[in-house]
């Protein structure tokens, strides 16, 4: 769940275009409340997000020490976790895509990669990379998942890295054997990460052979093809939150109709409160801004538009109370192992709804959770913890199949909601 993007050293081995991406001359006000309420998000106290570091940094217009106080609070909670770990770290908690935001949220603050920490932190990521390689060569599939490992391999080709050939080839053979699937679903985010990986080796300068060559642009011609035909008559690319990065991606690998349609549905999300969550806000601002993240590659930053502020919007007010009924499911069952009804005030999150029932019922209900770039997630209920080398997690459900597209604390119940906690593989 840790992850999303910027890039390291202009390199003169890649060369990225920006180009516009879409076109919202007439959305600005919106644009700028949007890119106000990111900044915002700078000042909270969870764990720093570098996607959100990256989203403001592909953004027109700055507060640079705003900015700046980010960037200092992930490299001080950040940098020494990743300098530290050693091989073994690796399988045991795979940080492939976070660290790959991280260099990449440096890149866009144009800070030195050649000193010995930018040294270092590229090392890491290449080790890293390579633990996933030996681990989809041993079990067929990486430690982390195929969008952190696209993500690795963008940040280092944007930083000017020649990539070994074997950790090309087990994405583009990953492509080719249909892996970029959760269940029976598509991942269109997984296929834009692919894909912007992808069309930046192509446009390296390394000397990679013929034959990986044309293995690569078969595939970036493969990966446009699906991510196209996932566009619905809205606009939306697979579901609204991977719209953004899918844009990104068709833009990035020549589309020239990469917002066809995707535009209207984007900004009317935007409108109407759906980009809530910073990390889903953060992959939308570089869009709006006209940016994708190889325009990473070229961020000047002595020549760049110093006025953003937070916006002083008040807190939305809580309403009347609803009633929320949930339920708790192990792998392989429709029966209900635990069951409860709480009341919560109206507006209240998905997370406020556990914390009652946890409250009011400690000895029957407790549940544990941890932070991720997207927010908390559950990690254990009922004593029942996910396990990552066995595949599981809790999925969360409403009304037994509607599968939720948003975090616990993001979503907010409605009045009669049935939501059910199942532990699920993946």
């Amino acid at each position: 769940m840790e992850t999303r993007l910027l890039v390291l050293l202009v390199c003169l081995q890649v060369f990225c275009t920006a180009g516009n991406v879409c076109d919202f001359k007439e959305k600005q006000h919106l644009i700028q409340t949007l890119t106000r309420k990111l900044l915002k998000a700078t000042q909270d106290d969870s764990v720093p997000n570098p996607s959100i570091h990256i989203g403001l940094r592909l953004a027109k217009y700055h507060n640079h020490e705003m900015e700046n106080s980010y960037l200092q609070r992930l490299r001080k909670e950040r940098e020494s976790d990743f300098l530290a770990r050693t091989g073994p770290e690796y399988h045991k908690e795979p940080v492939t895509g976070l660290l790959a935001l991280h260099i990449l949220a440096l890149r866009a603050s144009c800070e030195n990669l050649d000193n010995q920490t930018g040294k270092q932190l590229i090392t890491q990521l290449k080790r890293a990379l390579h633990s996933e390689k030996e681990h989809i060569a041993t079990y067929d599939k990486p430690l982390s998942n195929y969008y952190q490992y696209s993500m690795g391999i963008l940040a280092l080709c944007i930083n000017g890295k020649k990539i070994d050939h074997h950790v090309i080839g087990r994405l583009i053979q990953a492509e080719r054997r249909k892996k970029f699937m959760h269940h029976d679903s598509q991942c269109v985010d997984t296929e834009a990460m692919a894909g912007l990986a992808l069309q930046c080796l192509e446009q390296s300068d390394f000397m990679y052979t013929d034959q990986l060559r044309t293995d690569i642009n078969n595939t970036i011609k493969s990966l446009k093809k699906k991510i196209i035909e996932s566009r619905s008559a809205e606009g939306i690319i697979g579901n609204i939150f991977s719209t953004p990065l899918a844009v990104q991606a068709l833009h990035a690998m020549g589309q020239e109709d990469a917002c066809s349609g995707s535009a209207e549905a984007l900004l009317g999300q935007a409108e109407v409160g759906t980009f809530h969550n910073p990390m889903a806000l953060s992959l939308l601002i570089p869009v709006l801004h006209q940016k994708t993240y190889q325009d990473i590659a070229n961020i000047d930053c002595s020549d760049e538009d110093n006025t953003l502020t937070t916006s002083h919007s008040g807190l939305n007010q809580l309403g009347s109370e609803i009633k929320v009924t949930f339920m708790v499911q192990n792998i392989g069952s429709t029966n209900n192992e635990y069951e409860d009804t709480v009341f919560v005030p109206q507006g209240s999150s998905l997370l406020e709804v556990l914390k009652t029932a946890h409250k009011e019922k400690p000895k029957h209900f407790a549940y544990e959770i941890k932070d991720s770039l997207w927010g908390p997630f559950l990690s254990s209920v009922n004593g029942i913890t996910a396990d990552v080398e066995r595949r599981t997690y809790w999925q969360i459900l409403k009304d037994r199949n509607i599968h939720l597209m948003e975090g616990i604390a993001d979503y907010k119940p409605h009045d009669g909601d049935h939501i059910i906690l199942r532990l699920s593989t993946w």
